[in-house]
This record gives C-alpha cells, sequence and structure tokens, in this order.
C-alpha cells in the first residue's frame, strides 16, 4: 500500500472531454470491454497484466512495438545469444516468482570478462585505470554506508519526507567529497550512467538509480533467463493471448471517477478500437508529447511539462578488431573524480561472450538522434582502431547489427520543483479520474523493484492490501 502520506485528497477530480467518436462507429468485434486497460508492454507493463489476470481481473494491454518487454533485447547469433538491453534481474522473491509462473528457468547472471582496459573514446588511446580504485565489496560497503540514512527510499520510490534534506538535493560531486567517495566513482558509475554527468546530477537521482537495493543485489547477485531475456516476455505473451494489442496506441481517452473510455489505433492498418475500462494503468513515462489526444487537466499538464530527462541507446557491434574476451571502458583522465566521461558518450564496449562481437550503451542529452547515437559508436571503434587500441586491420568495417533506444530515460525535475512537493503531488495523481501510473517515473529503472511497486499499485487500484 502506498504511505499514508501519498494519499493527501488535495487535488480534485475534473470534469473529463467526452471521445469524439460515438460506440456505433465501431463494429461489435472493435469494442473491448474489460476490468483494466494497461498502455506500455515494457516489463512493467507486461507484469502487470499477468498478475492481474491471476486475480482473475481482466485486462487488454496496448503495446507500440511488435513485441513486449519493452527495453529487454537478445540479439541471437546461431545457438548463443547476448542480451543487449536489460541483462538480468535482481534473485529475490518476486523475480524468481514471476520467473515460476511464466514457467521460465533461470541461470545466474555473471561477467562474461573481468578483463577491462581504459581508453579515452575522444581520442582513441588506451590509458591508465583511474587511481584509488577500490574493490567491488569495497566500495559497495563505503557507499552503502553513505546512503544508508535515507531509508524512505530504500524501494527504489520517491518517498521524500517533507522537507526534502538538503543533502539529496546537493550535485552528487558534493556528496562525494562529503563522504570520500573518489574511488567507488567507478562502480557506482557502473549502475548510474544512465544519468549522464553524475557528478553535476542531484544526488537524489544517483539514490534512485544505484541505492540500498541496487548495493544488496550486487552483493547477493542476479539472475537471467536461460534463453535470453525476450524468452520471458514471449512466455508472458503467450499467457495473454489476445488480451494484447500490439503495433497499437491510444489516440484519444475519455477519463472520469466511474471509468475510462480510449480509442487505440494500430499502426500497421489504422484500424481502430474502441476500450472500455474500470481502471486504467499507465506504464510508459507520461510525458505530455507522449500522451496527444489524452484529456489531460491542468494539473497534469503542469506536472507532466516539468521533466527533462536523457537519451539512451543500446547497440551490438561486430568487426571491431577489440581484442577477445575484452571489456573497453571509456575514461578521461582529464575529468576529475573517476575520469568519467561527459555527454553525449559512450559507455564502454562490452564484451558479452560471444566472440566477434561487443555491446554498447550510448548517454545523451535529449535532442540526440538514433542516428547521431549509431555515428558516435562506429566513430569511436575508428578512433580506438586508429590509435592501436583496437586492431586496424580486419578485413571488414565495423558494423552495428543491432540497435534499439530506451528513451526517455532518466527523468528528472529541478531542486526547485523537489523542495516544492513535486513527487508528492505527482504520487497523489494515483487514482484520480480511474488512472494509476508505474514504471521508471515513479519508480528506479530496474525491473525487480518495478514489479515489486506495480503490485501497490495493483493493491491500490481494488483496495486490497498487502
Amino acid at each position: 500500500m502506498f504511505p499514508r502520506f501519498w494519499q493527501l485528497a488535495g487535488l480534485a477530480a475534473t470534469a473529463a472531454v467526452a471521445l469524439s467518436v460515438d460506440e456505433s462507429d465501431f463494429a461489435p468485434e472493435d469494442i473491448i470491454t474489460r476490468d483494466v486497460c494497461i498502455l506500455g508492454g515494457g516489463a512493467t507493463g507486461t507484469y502487470a497484466a499477468i498478475q492481474l489476470k491471476d486475480q482473475d481481473r481482466s485486462v487488454v494491454l496496448v503495446e507500440r512495438n511488435g513485441q513486449l518487454g519493452g527495453h529487454s533485447e537478445t540479439f541471437y547469433i546461431g545457438d548463443s545469444y547476448i542480451n543487449y538491453g536489460v541483462e538480468g534481474v535482481f534473485n529475490d522473491h518476486t523475480s524468481r516468482k514471476f520467473f515460476n509462473r511464466l514457467g521460465v528457468q533461470s541461470k545466474p547472471l555473471f561477467p562474461d570478462t573481468l578483463i577491462d582496459k581504459y581508453a579515452n573514446f575522444q581520442t582513441g588511446e588506451e590509458v591508465e585505470s583511474p587511481s584509488g580504485l577500490l574493490t567491488t565489496v569495497a566500495a559497495a560497503l563505503l557507499y552503502r554506508a553513505a546512503i544508508g540514512p535515507y531509508t524512505t527510499l530504500e524501494r527504489g520510490v520517491y518517498y521524500l519526507p517533507d522537507p526534502v534534506p538538503e543533502e539529496l538535493l546537493e550535485p552528487f560531486s558534493t556528496f562525494v567529497e562529503k563522504h570520500a567517495l573518489q574511488g567507488a566513482l567507478r562502480l557506482i558509475f557502473m549502475f548510474v550512467q544512465n544519468v549522464g554527468n553524475i557528478l553535476d546530477a542531484p544526488t537524489i537521482y544517483i539514490i534512485q538509480n544505484f541505492g540500498i537495493p541496487h548495493v544488496n543485489a550486487l552483493l547477493e547477485g542476479y539472475i537471467t533467463p536461460t534463453n535470453g531475456m525476450v524468452e520471458l516476455y514471449q512466455s508472458a505473451a503467450g499467457v495473454l493471448g489476445e488480451d494484447v494489442l500490439l503495433h497499437t496506441t491510444a489516440v484519444e481517452t475519455n477519463r472520469s471517477d466511474s471509468g475510462v473510455s480510449l480509442v487505440v489505433e494500430n499502426h500497421a492498418d489504422g484500424s481502430k478500437k474502441l476500450i472500455h475500462a474500470k481502471n486504467l494503468l499507465v506504464t510508459f513515462p507520461p510525458l505530455v508529447q507522449s500522451l496527444t489526444g489524452f484529456d489531460l487537466d491542468t494539473t497534469e499538464t503542469g506536472l507532466f511539462e516539468k521533466w527533462h530527462w536523457m537519451t539512451y541507446y543500446v547497440a551490438v557491434v561486430n568487426n571491431t578488431g577489440a581484442p577477445d574476451k575484452v571489456t573497453v571502458a571509456n575514461s578521461h583522465p582529464a575529468n576529475g573524480p573517476g575520469a568519467l566521461p561527459h555527454t553525449p558518450f559512450e559507455w564502454q564496449f562490452e564484451y558479452m561472450g560471444v566472440p566477434g562481437y561487443l555491446t554498447s550503451k550510448i548517454i545523451a542529452n535529449s535532442n540526440f538522434t538514433d542516428q547521431d547515437a549509431k555515428d558516435l559508436v562506429l566513430s569511436d571503434v575508428q578512433r580506438l582502431r586508429d590509435a592501436g587500441t583496437f586492431s586496424n586491420d580486419t578485413a571488414e568495417d565495423p558494423s552495428i547489427v543491432a540497435f534499439g533506444s530506451h528513451s526517455p530515460e532518466t527523468l528528472i525535475v529541478t531542486t526547485d520543483d523537489i523542495r516544492n512537493g513535486f513527487y508528492r503531488k505527482l504520487y497523489n495523481l494515483q487514482g484520480r479520474r480511474s488512472t494509476f501510473y508505474t514504471g521508471l517515473t515513479f519508480c528506479t529503472d530496474y525491473s525487480s523493484l518495478l514489479w515489486a511497486y506495480t503490485d501497490t499499485v495493483i493493491e491500490s487500484m481494488f483496495g486490497t492490501s498487502s
């Protein structure tokens, strides 16, 4: 259940705007009536659909892409595969229960290589490892002690006290200096590179992306499906069957305290369906530009327009000339503690167990395009080859063989907005006009914690308790 202080009555419901279409415009087979309509079939939306179905609630899941799973992407090469999006989940009760429900076998997730090189991707030259680095365990324990006092953040949700502690709003560089975390920076960066220039970011967003539950998981382990992350969502799709509408988005909504109606459109053939539901569950980031056709009121718009975000891209590259079984991390010695790259940057070229292939993750500001990201990957490879860090005598040019966008990622608001109760107001939207929310804007972007938070949203939706 949500803590009591998130259930304030300060936001009154407002009248919904009627749909521009009439029910008579739709054939009977194109009218869908359900207990819950879920928008977004990523990890969170898919999990919610399975949980609701298991509770004997009728659902329809609307997903814009051609498959479920969102950021879970797997590239298959013969009998091998590479998880180039989400690699695994926490080895906790929630994750194991979901895997078991879907009949998906898991295995422990370990790095495919512990051999790291550091290189300055702007020059391509190999550099020394950053000085003063602690071992993984020492760094994790030191960092955990520093963030330990913020117990309201232990579930990865923005449950902030009022007033918000100023330490959480200070740049992370100040927090690092105060708690002598310089030797832990490369470990922290491994989990929060999606934030971008982490030393400039408010500390709250670092803790949300690498907090106590994440440190615990690092020390306790992860699991991954035996046959690739997409296996989990392929199994879920089989369970949900015709309750999933792929290649489809909502183009118009009418929401009230008594239920919701939506018109959804299939991108492939232009066909439309009318959905009536008791409740709506939005699982994708509710940016104003992502909600075209929604009957937003001024309260919703006033919150949803405040976010700034990062772009985040993932790729699989071959013909790089990289040494076998080596991960090469991007390091800029002139950039202060940790030698961290500045946006836009490629985090590292990571060996994932399949010879000849490396994965990449690219982080940039919101105006960075898919093509910009692809250009950055290939230009970084070329610089590494020209400098001799990668071999430059391969017969073929480097190639991006798989690519995906996880944008928008790491949605943040200003520290003034946080001080003024942004997150309290955001969580108070839960249930207004029969609309509920989950996903990375309401909880840290890690599947296991998103699933656990989604359980609390479902409990709140139907007035049940855990």
